[in-house]
C-alpha cells in the first residue's frame, strides 16, 4: 500500500500534467508509444526524447509551485496567530516633577506599567543618566497585568533646576525603549555665601575672610566645628548672628614663610538633609 505522501504526489502530478497542457498549449503533448516503446506521432513520426523531457520538466515545476502555494496557505494563518501573541506596554505616566526639594533629600516615585498585550511583557534592563538614581522594577508582567518601576534619587550635590532620566528596555516589538523623566527644583538646605576662601598677597601680611551660613529651611540650624587641618596657618572664629538661623565664620591667615597651602574646615549640622558642611581654604603667597 502506497504511503499518503506518495499518493498525494502522484495525484498532484496528474493534475499538473493536465494544467500544463491547458496553460501551455504551444508545447507538444506526450507522445503515444507504439509496441516497440518508441513515441510516435501520426503527423511527424517518432518524437524525440527531448520533447518528452521538456514536458516532464514543466509538469514537475508546476507541481512544486502548487505545493509551495499550498504550504504557504496552510502556514500563513499559523504565522499570523503567532505574531498576534505579543506584549503591549502602556505607560500612563512618563514625566514626574517633584517640584521643590532640598539638597541632600532622598526622593522617590513609582511609575506604573501596564501590559495590554497577549504575551508576557518583560522589562529586560534599565539605564539611568546619573549614578545618583537607583531603580527597582518588576521584570515580568503577565497579559492584562500591572507592574511597577520605582525610582529613587539622591539629591546630594544638586542645585537649582535638575533633571534625571531612566531608560527602560522591553520585549514589546513596537516599543523596545522608553524614557522616564524626573525633574525637581533643588534648593540648598543650608545657604553658604562662599564655598571656599582664598588668601593671597605677601606671606608676611595677615588678612581676613568672612563666610555667612544660613538656614535654607524653616527650622532652627545648629552647626559644630568638627575637623580643621590648617591649625598652624589659619585661625577661625564662629559667631551666631541670628539664633538658630544664621552664623558668621571669620578666617584670618597667620603670617609666615608660606608659598601655598590648601585645607578645609568641616562642620557637623543638625539637618539630616545635609549633616556635614565643608568650607575649603586656599593660600597662595609671594615672599
Amino acid at each position: 500500500m502506497k504511503k499518503p505522501f506518495v499518493r498525494n504526489l502522484r495525484k498532484w502530478e496528474f493534475i499538473s500534467t493536465h494544467l500544463v497542457e491547458r496553460l501551455l498549449p504551444h508545447r507538444q503533448p506526450l507522445a503515444e508509444q507504439d509496441e516497440t516503446g518508441v513515441g510516435t506521432n501520426s503527423a511527424k513520426g517518432p518524437v524525440m526524447d527531448k520533447t518528452k523531457l521538456k514536458n516532464k520538466f514543466w509538469n514537475r515545476a508546476l507541481l512544486f509551485w502548487l505545493a509551495a502555494l499550498l504550504i504557504s496557505l496552510i502556514m500563513e494563518p499559523r504565522s499570523l496567530a503567532e505574531s498576534s501573541q505579543a506584549p503591549k506596554m502602556v505607560l500612563k505616566e512618563r514625566l514626574f516633577d517633584f517640584k521643590q526639594v532640598y539638597e541632600g533629600q532622598i526622593v522617590t516615585h513609582d511609575f506604573p506599567v501596564f501590559n495590554q498585550g497577549t504575551d508576557t511583557l518583560k522589562i529586560e534592563r534599565v539605564k539611568t543618566t546619573c549614578s545618583c538614581s537607583v531603580v527597582s522594577f518588576d521584570s515580568a508582567i503577565p497579559p492584562g497585568g500591572q507592574g511597577n518601576i520605582a525610582v529613587k534619587v539622591y539629591t546630594h550635590g544638586s542645585d537649582g533646576r535638575e533633571r534625571w532620566g531612566v531608560t527602560i528596555f522591553t520585549n514589546d516589538p513596537n516599543w523596545k525603549e522608553a524614557v522616564l523623566d524626573l525633574r525637581a527644583d533643588v534648593r540648598p538646605a543650608i545657604v553658604v555665601s562662599e564655598s571656599a576662601v582664598q588668601f593671597s598677597g605677601k606671606s608676611q601680611v595677615s588678612s581676613t575672610k568672612v563666610i555667612e551660613i544660613k538656614s535654607g529651611i524653616d527650622r532652627p540650624l545648629a552647626i559644630q566645628p568638627d575637623e580643621f587641618d590648617l591649625v598652624d596657618k589659619v585661625d577661625y572664629a564662629v559667631e551666631e548672628t541670628q539664633k538658630g538661623q544664621s552664623f558668621r565664620v571669620t578666617f584670618r591667615n597667620r603670617p609666615g614663610p608660606f608659598d601655598f597651602y590648601r585645607g578645609s574646615l568641616t562642620f557637623k549640622t543638625n539637618f539630616p538633609e545635609k549633616p556635614e558642611l565643608t568650607i575649603w581654604i586656599f593660600g597662595r603667597f609671594k615672599n
